[in-house]
């Protein structure tokens, strides 16, 4: 009968978290939290053991913080590199320019697909020539100098405090960047920026006036075709 009571009235129930226990195991709980009770000055603190990380400044404007790749790589212009990706896969050049804002790189003689006209043309000239496009600063690497594989490089300074590359395959230190002379094809890739692409459009493209549509035009040129072909026949009248 008191079961049937119990389970029927919630009110009979005692208002313990987890639904009804039974007697001997309330007992059993209070008797174990008595043994094994704890002095005051004995008990467990809940502060952390160790204190958190301060909170990362990006998460409170949500803006991304400008890294350069070509420093935390330890690329320098004139290191001799070689592409690991892309359609220039596995040819090896020297840097020349080292784009920071954009963590790009130009590497002589590879990725070369911007065209245009020769700006200053002439006998022995092209008529077109071929620039290097920028490649990203990941797909290219560093070729170690014992190994000629391609590897990363870590930073580690000498007795006299010079810092100091070092190859992370072979553990020698990496040669001096060469000097990189002007390219020649970037000298003129500017010229052809300054004389071509800062014109205005109006300038560009064909001439304004319409001349398959203007009359005036065609009619100058009936009338010197034909002064020409009257000064031909009394040229052949005159020999006859």
């Amino acid at each position: 009968m008191f079961r049937s009571l119990a389970r029927c009235a919630d009110w009979l129930k005692p208002r313990i978290k987890g639904g009804v226990k039974p007697f001997y195991q309330r007992v059993r709980e209070e008797q174990k939290e008595h043994r094994y009770r704890q002095v005051p000055f004995l008990r467990i603190s809940k502060d952390y053991s160790k204190w958190p990380a301060p909170k990362d400044g990006r998460d409170c404007d949500r803006r991304l913080v400008k890294l350069d790749l070509a420093q935390e790589m330890g690329v320098m212009v004139g290191d001799r590199v070689r592409v690991l990706y892309g359609t220039e896969k596995g040819k090896y050049g020297v840097i020349s320019r080292i784009l920071h804002d954009k963590n790009q790189v130009v590497v002589n003689g590879t990725n070369l697909k911007r065209s245009f006209w020769h700006p200053e043309p002439g006998p022995g000239k092209p008529s077109r020539v071929t620039v290097e496009l920028p490649i990203h600063v990941t797909n290219v690497a560093l070729i170690d100098p014992v190994t000629k594989q391609p590897t990363r490089v870590k930073r580690r300074y000498t007795m006299n405090g010079e810092g100091v590359r070092i190859s992370k395959v072979s553990g020698c230190a990496m040669p001096e960047p060469v000097p990189v002379r002007p390219n020649e094809r970037e000298l003129l890739w500017k010229k052809h920026e300054e004389t071509v692409l800062l014109q205005s459009k109006d300038r560009r493209g064909p001439p304004k006036e319409d001349i398959f549509g203007n009359k005036e035009h065609f009619k100058s040129l009936v009338r010197l075709v034909r002064e020409r072909r009257a000064v031909q026949q009394l040229r052949a009248e005159a020999e006859e």
